[in-house]
């Protein structure tokens, strides 16, 4: 790590004590064969995370901070990082492979027109047992944008110059500041995928991800594309693609929310597209249109229902 590091790895902690050393200690224990520097970004923890990081001065580049949250926190790395490519590595998803890193670098300094490449990756349990394996399609507006899947995640490597450029994660998202993040990063170069196993997301009870399901997250959803659609140029049909697929996907939250009104939201959904949203199943439709009566006939199965849309 004496030379000028190419890329810069970043991990922004909060209150991450049960996994935040096996984390670390993926990453420097790991082979990459790459100058770079590790930063590890202490969000105002009050758990014992930062005497767990004080262990590894001298290791890595530790920083603390008064809690600001996890987007504003990558955005205070990206300033203090000095790697042409950033790879934020969260607290409990140890890095899987030096591989990723090798091949991601290798493709970004040959084509500056990549501003982002991602991996396929798995999701593993807190023991980390793999539960899922996830192959991600490769990129494209249509799915992006029109279909509102978030492409890029786990093990994306991307250029700090246009994270830079773009004014890095909007802290004024909560629940999907990422998806937003990818969204406004594709306007000003390509995405590409690296299709390899190379990264792991742990299935952890506590991440906002999985316990914050609900009307809030279900109108952000919403908010994030009609704000990135008032900003940017797209074709009318992927316009409404991009409308009626967000409206679905937030109406489909109602199994989490009983508070989200999902008949409404798949409504407008439709009346987007202008027919069927593609990321649209007909039994999520079928039981949302038949809500409370469908909530109630389906009360004893809600665990599996829960745990089926848990991780999609």
């Amino acid at each position: 790590m004496n030379n000028r590091p190419i890329l810069s790895i970043l991990t922004p902690v909060y209150n991450g004590e049960t996994y935040v050393s096996e984390t670390i200690e993926s990453v420097i224990n790991s082979t990459i064969e790459l100058a770079y520097e590790y930063l590890v970004l202490d969000d105002g923890s009050t758990d014992s995370t930062l005497g767990i990081l004080n262990r590894y001065k001298g290791k890595v580049k530790i920083f603390s901070h008064k809690n600001i949250g996890e987007s504003a926190t990558i955005n205070l790395g990206l300033e203090k990082a000095i790697g042409d490519f950033i790879l934020v590595v969260n607290a409990d998803d140890p890095l899987l492979t030096g591989e990723l890193i090798t091949q991601a670098c290798k493709i970004l300094t040959e084509d500056p027109s990549i501003v982002a490449v991602y991996p396929d990756w798995k999701i593993i349990n807190h023991n980390g047992k793999t539960i899922k394996t996830k192959i991600i399609s490769d990129y494209s507006d249509e799915l992006l944008i029109g279909r509102c899947r978030c492409l890029p995640g786990p093990g994306t490597v991307f250029r700090r110059s246009k994270a830079l450029q773009i004014g890095g994660r909007n802290p004024k998202w909560s629940y999907v500041s990422d998806y937003d993040f990818w969204l406004r990063l594709s306007r000003v170069g390509v995405i590409k995928r690296l299709p390899y196993v190379m990264a792991q997301w742990r299935a952890n009870a506590e991440s906002t991800s999985v316990t914050q399901r609900n009307y809030k997250m279900a109108m952000e959803r919403i908010k994030v594309i009609t704000t990135f659609l008032s900003q940017n140029t797209v074709s009318q049909d992927l316009r409404r693609k991009s409308l009626g697929n967000s409206h679905y996907l937030a109406a489909r939250l109602v199994f989490f929310d009983s508070n989200i009104d999902g008949r409404k939201l798949l409504l407008k959904a439709f009346r987007y597209r202008r027919g069927w949203p593609e990321e649209a199943k007909f039994y999520v439709v079928i039981y949302i249109l038949l809500i409370p009566l469908s909530a109630i006939i389906l009360k004893p199965f809600l665990r599996i229902i829960v745990k089926l849309f848990a991780y999609r």
